[in-house]
């Protein structure tokens, strides 16, 4: 081989080794790029773990509107208007400040406790149960005497303003059981019916 072929022959192999060289680098480039994971998309959060779930917040009880703030408070006041009114010693201005519209109706209680029969009325609350927070039924036993009367029905208490009183329509109810004590003209207002007097001992 002459001197001129070798060389030739060597250029040759030395371009055949660049190619090589070229494919080989291209090829680990492919794969790199393959291997990479793709950053995530603009705007996408990481997932939630069960970790960092925030715990719920407690909600409220929703009121129902059927009993006052204070129930223990309000059945107190009730009572103590109910042992105000048929308390013997409790004036008529007493008994008109625990009684719903008693100053404009302390005319029939003056009269309904200052009856021959109405003064001995005595009575006892067995129960208080709110049927709205400003209303309640009154559950009681009605004597004369020592003996125990028909009250014709439990009783009720208003709210009226911030104080619990004796609604009027049970007052009204009351005047049944005296001898001489006229209903007022405001008890046909409350849809109370009208009674004859008590019976006479």
């Amino acid at each position: 081989m002459s001197p001129a072929t070798r060389r030739a022959a060597c250029w040759a192999a030395a371009a055949a080794l660049v190619l090589v060289g070229s494919c080989g680098s291209g090829g680990d480039g492919d794969d790199a790029a393959r291997t990479t994971p793709a950053p995530p998309p603009t705007g996408s959060t990481a997932p939630t773990t069960a970790g960092s779930t925030p715990p719920p917040t407690a909600q409220s009880p929703t009121p129902t509107g059927t009993a006052p703030e204070d129930p223990d408070g309000a059945e107190r006041d009730v009572r103590a208007a109910w042992a105000a009114l048929f308390d013997p010693e409790s004036s008529v201005d007493d008994r008109s400040e625990v009684v719903e519209d008693g100053p404009q109706n302390a005319l029939m209680i003056e009269n309904l406790f200052a009856d021959r029969l109405g003064s001995r009325l005595r009575a006892t609350v067995t129960s208080v149960a709110f049927t709205t927070s400003q209303d309640a039924t009154v559950g009681y036993t009605l004597s004369r005497d020592g003996g125990a009367l028909d009250p014709g029905g439990p009783g009720a208490a208003v709210r009226q303003g911030d104080t619990w009183k004796v609604a009027l329509r049970t007052v009204c109810a009351l005047t049944r059981h005296a001898e001489d004590a006229p209903r007022a003209p405001s008890c046909d207002e409350t849809g109370e019916p009208s009674a004859t007097a008590g019976t006479r001992p």
